[in-house]
C-alpha cells in the first residue's frame, strides 16, 4: 500500500500529479514540496528536465522558484475545484497560469536530417519560472479539453487526491487501487465478516 507521503504520477495529467503534492497524511495536510530539495526530488520523480532546471533551482532563485510553484499549485486547485463544479474558473487562477506560461517560449525550427525533414523544437527561459511552464501547459490543457464529469477527487473521504478519469466506463473511483481501493475492499470485507459472526452469534 502506497503511503500518504509517496509521490504519485498517476493522476493522468501532469497539473494533477504536481496539486497532488499536498495531502492528507493521519488527519494532517503534508507538503510534499515543502523545500527547495524537494521540489527538485518531484522535478526528477517525475521525468521534468527542462535545459534551465539547474539554473532555477540554484541560489538565489530557489526559493523563489518554491514560492512560485507552492502558488501556482494553488492556482490549479482552485481552477480544478471550479471546472469540477461546472462554475467558471476564477480569473485569478487563469491569471497565474498565464504568468507562468507567459515565462517560455517555444520555438521550431525545420531541418534535413538523415535524408529527412526533422522538426527541432527549443525552449527558451525568459525568467527562471519558466522550469514551471510544463505544469501551467498542462492545466491549460486541462482546463480547455478535458471533461469536467471526469475530473474527479478519490472516493474516500480521507483522501484528496485529484485525477482524470480516463477508464472506458467513467467509473474510476479512487486515486489507485494500491492505495484507498484496497483500503475501502478491506474495510468491506470486514463489515461482512463482522455482520456473518453476528448473524451466527446463538439468540
Amino acid at each position: 500500500m502506497e503511503p500518504e507521503t509517496t509521490w504519485t504520477s498517476h493522476a493522468g495529467n501532469l497539473a494533477l500529479d504536481f496539486l497532488n503534492t499536498r495531502r492528507n497524511s493521519k488527519g494532517r495536510s503534508v507538503d510534499l514540496i515543502s523545500t527547495p530539495a524537494a521540489l527538485q526530488g518531484w522535478f526528477d520523480f517525475i521525468g521534468l528536465h527542462p535545459s534551465h532546471v539547474d539554473v532555477a533551482t540554484s541560489p538565489p532563485h530557489a526559493r523563489r522558484l518554491l514560492d512560485e510553484a507552492q502558488r501556482l499549485r494553488s492556482a490549479i486547485r482552485y481552477a480544478a475545484e471550479t471546472l469540477a463544479r461546472g462554475e467558471p474558473v476564477p480569473p485569478q487562477s487563469l491569471h497565474a497560469l498565464n504568468r507562468v506560461l507567459g515565462a517560455s517560449r517555444l520555438t521550431a525550427e525545420l531541418v534535413h536530417h538523415e535524408g529527412c525533414l526533422a522538426r527541432i523544437e527549443r525552449e527558451t527561459a525568459t525568467s527562471p519560472l519558466a522550469v514551471l511552464a510544463p505544469i501551467a501547459l498542462a492545466a491549460a490543457t486541462l482546463l480547455t479539453d478535458a471533461d469536467p464529469a471526469r475530473l474527479r477527487q478519490c472516493a474516500s473521504g480521507r483522501c484528496v487526491i485529484w485525477f482524470l478519469d480516463s477508464s472506458k466506463n467513467g467509473r474510476r473511483r479512487w486515486c489507485s487501487m494500491a492505495r484507498c481501493g484496497n483500503r475501502a475492499k478491506a474495510a468491506r470485507h470486514y463489515r461482512k465478516q463482522k455482520t456473518a459472526d453476528w448473524s451466527l452469534r446463538p439468540q
